[in-house]
Parts: C-alpha cells; sequence; structure tokens
C-alpha cells in the first residue's frame, strides 16, 4: 500500500493519542469513558483540526466503514495539499458513518477546515483498522498470504531506511516529553 508522507508522518502520533486513551494511570482500560470524554469535548476541540487533526480525530475512533478500499488507498496515497486529495463530497458517498457519529461530522463539516478534517479523520481510521502502522504487531506467515497489499504500511521495504529515523526521532521527543520508551522498560 502506498501512503503519502503526510500519512506516514500522522499516522503514529494519532496512533500515540489512541494509546493515550486506553488506559488511566492505574493502568485499567479507560478508552471508552476517555472517548466519551473527548466526544463531549468536541465543540471546544475543534480550533485545534488545522493544527493538530490527529488530537481531534480520535473523536470519530470507528464511526466509520468504508465501501470503496480504492478510493480510501488513493486518499492516503495523496497530500491535502495536491489536486489529487479526495473532498468530502467524494468520500461521504463512499463510507458509511455510524449514527452516534453524525452530530460530530454536521459540526466539524460547520467549523473551517472541517470538511477537509473529516477526510483526513477517515484515512487515519482506514489506516488504523487496516493495521497498516508501525506498531502493529508482525503477521504470521498464511496472514500475510491471504491479505494483497494491505500489509503493515510502516514496514515496507520501499521506505528508503527513513521509518527508523522517525521511529528513533518519535522515541526521543517523547522521551523528551518525560516518557518512557518500550526500549527502557525493556531493559
Amino acid at each position: 500500500m502506498n501512503i503519502s508522507p503526510f500519512f506516514a508522518e500522522l499516522m503514529p502520533v494519532y496512533d500515540a493519542e489512541l494509546d493515550d486513551l486506553m488506559t488511566d494511570s492505574e493502568g485499567r482500560p479507560a478508552l471508552k469513558k476517555r472517548l466519551n470524554e473527548k466526544r463531549q469535548q468536541f465543540a471546544h476541540l475543534l480550533p485545534m483540526i488545522e493544527f493538530s487533526p490527529e488530537m481531534v480525530a480520535v473523536v470519530f475512533y470507528n464511526a466509520f466503514s468504508f465501501t470503496s478500499p480504492a478510493m480510501m488507498k488513493a486518499l492516503i496515497a495523496s497530500e491535502p495539499d495536491g489536486d489529487d486529495f479526495i473532498s468530502w463530497d467524494q468520500l461521504q458517498d463512499n463510507l458509511n458513518i455510524a449514527d452516534w457519529a453524525q452530530q460530530y461530522t454536521t459540526a466539524a463539516i460547520d467549523a473551517d477546515g472541517g470538511e477537509q478534517f473529516l477526510v483526513i479523520a477517515a484515512a487515519l481510521e482506514y489506516l488504523r483498522i487496516k493495521g497498516g502502522h508501525y506498531s502493529s504487531a508482525p503477521e504470521s506467515h498464511a496472514e500475510s498470504e491471504s491479505i494483497d497489499d494491505d500489509h503493515d504500511v510502516y514496514n515496507s521495504d520501499d521506505d528508503g531506511g527513513q521509518m527508523g529515523d522517525l521511529d528513533a526521532s518519535g522515541a526521543s521527543w517523547l522521551s523528551e516529553q518525560g516518557f518512557e520508551s518500550h526500549e527502557s522498560e525493556s531493559k
């Protein structure tokens, strides 16, 4: 699966945002509660869609089902400022939106940059559902044969070795923010 630099950079951040919501400070599962809190704050989070879309896009966790994999593959291969970036009008005809998410979709459309944000949110959810992000577990041989080109996007051989650099940079940044890396936990 071909992925644009925009989505290659944004997906690990989206993934980290979701990881932060998974458990509370005592390690207990908290995703449902924290997603509900984010959804209640959605109107206040909307101003962030242009500079931190991944922090707001988590509101749409499990909100979309995709009816056109070809369109989604074209979307994740494009850049938001490119001529080939799919519009919300085109995309919404090729996905289903959960009933509970309709109100958030409407609110986003009414916000500046909201339609582009919804396209980005849908693309991030597509990548998450497909398991095409750097933190996914390695597939078994049988699973990898049954999936065409929807394999681990961030560990593909065509990244020119840059994803390792991105992982190291991300780990360094998280360390500077006070988070422990997986590497330091295993030592």
